[in-house]
C-alpha cells in the first residue's frame, strides 16, 4: 500500500512539475512521465490524473473514453450509467471515517470502522446506485450488470496503467 501511495504521488509530482532535466543516475521526473505515456492505458492515465492530480479537465476525456469502449462493444449505455460510476470511483472513501480505515475514540485509542469494516471504501447501495443512473430501484437489477460492467471497465484501466507504469519504471537504472 506504502509503495502505491508513493508512486502516485511521484506521478502527481511529475504531471506538475517544473523540473523536466534528465539524470543518468536516478529516476527523475521526465522518466515518471515517459512512463505514464508508455502505460498503453490512455483510460487509466486519464483518470489518474482525474483522481489524483485532481485535474477536472480530464473528466471528459475519460467519459468519452468509457463510452467509446462500450460503443466498440455494441453496449450503447445510457450517460447516467458513466457518470454514475465515475462519481463513484472518485467517491470512493468511507463517509464514517474518512477512508483511514479506523475511528478515534480517544487520545490512545482506536477502533476499526464498522461502516465499511475497516477497509476505508464507500460501499454504494443498490438505491444510491439506481438513483444515479436514474432508473427506478424497482427494475435496478436488471441493469445493475450493465453498471458493474462500466466499474469494472474503469478499475481494468487503472490497474493497466499503474502495472504499465511499474514495468517501464522498473527497466529504468
Amino acid at each position: 500500500m506504502a509503495n502505491l501511495y508513493r508512486s502516485r504521488r511521484r506521478e502527481i509530482h511529475a504531471i506538475n512539475s517544473h523540473n523536466l532535466s534528465w539524470s543518468e543516475s536516478r529516476v527523475s521526473d521526465v522518466d515518471v512521465l515517459a512512463a505514464r505515456g508508455m502505460s498503453r492505458s490512455r483510460l487509466g492515465a486519464d483518470l489518474y490524473r482525474l483522481k489524483y492530480g485532481f485535474d477536472r479537465s480530464a473528466y471528459e476525456p475519460c467519459f468519452k473514453e468509457l463510452r467509446s469502449k462500450f460503443a466498440r462493444r455494441r453496449q450503447n449505455l445510457p450517460s447516467p450509467y458513466f457518470h454514475a460510476a465515475l462519481h463513484e470511483f472518485l467517491d470512493d472513501r468511507c463517509t464514517a471515517c474518512g477512508g483511514r480505515m479506523a475511528i478515534p475514540i480517544n487520545a490512545n485509542e482506536v477502533v476499526a470502522c464498522s461502516t465499511c469494516n475497516g477497509s476505508g471504501e464507500r460501499r454504494y447501495t443498490d438505491e444510491e446506485r439506481a438513483a444515479a443512473c436514474s432508473v427506478r430501484c424497482s427494475v435496478w437489477s436488471r441493469y445493475e450488470r450493465d453498471y458493474l460492467d462500466v466499474l469494472e471497465c474503469i478499475h481494468r484501466a487503472i490497474n493497466a496503467h499503474q502495472s504499465g507504469m511499474s514495468r517501464m519504471l522498473a527497466s529504468t537504472p
